[in-house]
């Protein structure tokens, strides 16, 4: 039976026997996640950012999205990061979906957690490695939790004593994890947190050392507990050798016992495990939204990654192309094409799209009050400076090149492209142009003679001209990379399954799945013409609650369920649905296709 927890929801798992559980049979939706996006990579140090946000699953644990007048949590500095792990106080934490979305078409691996703590903990522990064979049944599990939600592996995190007879077998359960993982994905990583040590005390060493460096030795790194001094540093770097860059710095935002204090001052623990060539994990960046003014957020957060961006690395993704529509995953209204076609507050990360990841030369803000698809705009003042730097990138081009800009301004702005043989190509002149409700579209065509690739995104203004620019849409796309047009537009609702918990479960067709840049959005037209925004989703389904789209002071409301490429945001085919308010079975909805 198909339930809001099952369909819609992302939920851990809290006891050693629902994981035993885990198997092929109860897992009955294979889920569809973007696929980690390669990026430009090298022997530098790693940033992991563990987000610890007032213990996980809130708005973010809906596979749909969710309508809220509640301001929410979100993260976009993913270019300052290399690993992102999903943190609850729960047994199993398996990230939602949307954060694997967004992480992976970012190219940052996603880890989920296994975590023991307290007495509780103590007594999962002596269950769990009683056996060898208990010890392999979780392995199995959790590495088919991995396979199934598509993420990168785990952060082990084991906050209790150790009997000391269990120690070795507890070394075999992160030894058995690492290559049960690596088999289904030889990138994937395990990482031991800094608490028990070999002889099975409870007792962070702050350091890589005798203690705790058996674990180290047989996984893919060590997140460090937060109380280091310099010297236990230095030591854990000569400790570890050649792999110094898997030592993880326990970096705390929240200041408890961490080197500089925490808040805005994190960067000064960021600037030690730098300059001593260690990675870093920074824990619970969702200090910003819990304990400063929620209003002031996306201020804060600006204000905050300013201060690490000189310690980390730019990461650099290796794209065929790029789209973009200036979302944070987040919004006040829903527009589609400068259309405000629904006017409910949602959240969904993954509808968010490429940011700027030029930080701290930029001064540009996220505007929800205008968006020309989605929920956003970005905006800027317009200066002196005359440029503002968009993207650093790497976009190969074999011959042509098809772009489109979407803007706001009271005069005209020139895209320039920077290419990796030195060559600056300003597009000055559009091939279209177009005015789509009072947002400027504008169309080029580039031909090159051989490969090159896009390195620079750059937009140029009249520096006379001290206005606001706001940026609605961007679209680099090499000719060759095109999908391939619908010829005819078949039904998108393969069946429709009407449920015992008052749902409506929608069916898509097969042929949905095999386009990857691609998103079904959901709304509700009542008898009025109001829409309301449901959610959007890649899978295969969407489920529909009756009290979402039936009141007693209307008739009937209008399902609108659409597909559009998130390569153009082309609407590639519509499907209304009718459903009268007397209606208490499917006998009784109406289909359109249109």
């Amino acid at each position: 039976m198909t339930t809001k927890e099952t369909a819609t929801i992302c939920s851990p798992i809290k006891k050693l026997n629902d994981l035993y559980d885990i198997s092929l049979s109860c897992l009955t939706n294979r889920f569809k996640c973007s696929q980690l996006i390669p990026r430009h990579t090298s022997s530098r140090q790693k940033i992991l950012l563990c987000h610890d946000m007032k213990g996980g699953y809130l708005e973010d644990k809906h596979i749909q999205g969710c309508q809220t007048h509640e301001p929410c949590y979100r993260f976009f500095r993913w270019h300052l990061i290399d690993i992102f792990v999903y943190f609850s106080h729960e047994l199993v934490t398996i990230p939602p979906l949307v954060w694997i979305d967004c992480a992976h078409k970012n190219g940052v691996q996603i880890l989920g957690t296994f975590i023991t703590e307290f007495d509780a903990g103590k007594e999962i522990c002596r269950e769990l490695l009683a056996s060898d064979d208990n010890v392999d049944r979780a392995v199995d599990a959790l590495a088919l939790l991995m396979a199934w939600y598509n993420f990168d592996g785990y952060l082990l995190n084991i906050e209790n004593p150790i009997e000391p007879e269990y120690v070795q077998r507890l070394l075999s359960f992160v030894s058995k994890l690492k290559l049960a993982c690596a088999k289904i994905d030889p990138n994937s990583l395990v990482i031991w947190y800094d608490s028990v040590t070999i002889h099975g005390e409870l007792k962070w060493q702050d350091q890589l050392n005798e203690f705790n460096q058996p674990f180290f030795n047989v996984c893919d790194g060590i997140f460090l507990n937060y109380t280091w001094k310099l010297e236990k540093l230095l030591q854990s770097k000569i400790n570890a050798g050649n792999r110094c860059r898997d030592v993880f710095v326990g970096i705390d935002v929240f200041g408890r016992g961490c080197f500089g204090g925490g808040g805005f001052n994190t960067c000064e623990a960021l600037s030690v495990s730098y300059t001593n060539d260690l990675s870093a994990a920074i824990f619970a960046p969702g200090w910003l939204f819990e304990t400063l003014d929620i209003n002031e957020f996306l201020e804060n957060d600006r204000k905050f990654w300013n201060l690490l961006e000189p310690y980390t690395s730019q990461r650099i993704l290796h794209m065929k192309s790029l789209t973009t529509f200036f979302s944070d995953g987040f919004g006040k209204e829903f527009f589609i094409h400068g259309l405000n076609l629904a006017r409910n507050s949602w959240y969904n990360i993954s509808l968010q799209s490429y940011l700027p990841n030029v930080l701290s030369e930029n001064k540009w803000l996220i505007n929800h009050d205008d968006a020309y698809f989605g929920g956003s705009c970005i905006e800027f003042k317009a200066d002196s400076k005359g440029y503002f730097k968009l993207f650093k990138c790497l976009i190969p081009i074999e011959a042509i090149c098809d772009i489109t800009l979407v803007f706001k301004y009271i005069a005209d702005i020139v895209l320039e492209l920077k290419l990796d043989d030195g060559r600056h190509i300003r597009l000055e002149k559009s091939d279209k142009d177009l005015i789509v409700r009072d947002w400027k579209q504008k169309t080029y065509r580039i031909v090159v003679n051989e490969r090159v690739s896009i390195t620079d995104i750059l937009i140029h203004y009249d520096e006379n001209i001290h206005s606001i620019i706001k940026l609605g849409y961007l679209s680099i796309h090499p000719v060759e990379s095109h999908c391939l047009k619908i010829e005819s537009l078949p039904p998108l609702i393969q069946s429709i399954e009407q449920t015992s918990n008052s749902s409506i479960i929608l069916h898509f067709v097969d042929s949905i799945q095999e386009q990857s840049l691609s998103i079904i959005l959901v709304f509700v037209r009542d008898q009025f013409e109001q829409y309301s925004f449901l959610g959007a989703t890649h899978q295969s389904y969407f489920v529909i609650f009756q009290s979402e789209i039936i009141n007693n002071k209307q008739e009937y409301s209008m399902l609108i369920i659409r597909h559009y490429s998130l390569d153009s945001l082309d609407l590639l085919n519509e499907q209304i649905l009718k459903i009268p308010m007397a209606s208490n079975c499917l006998q009784g909805f109406c289909s359109k296709i249109s």
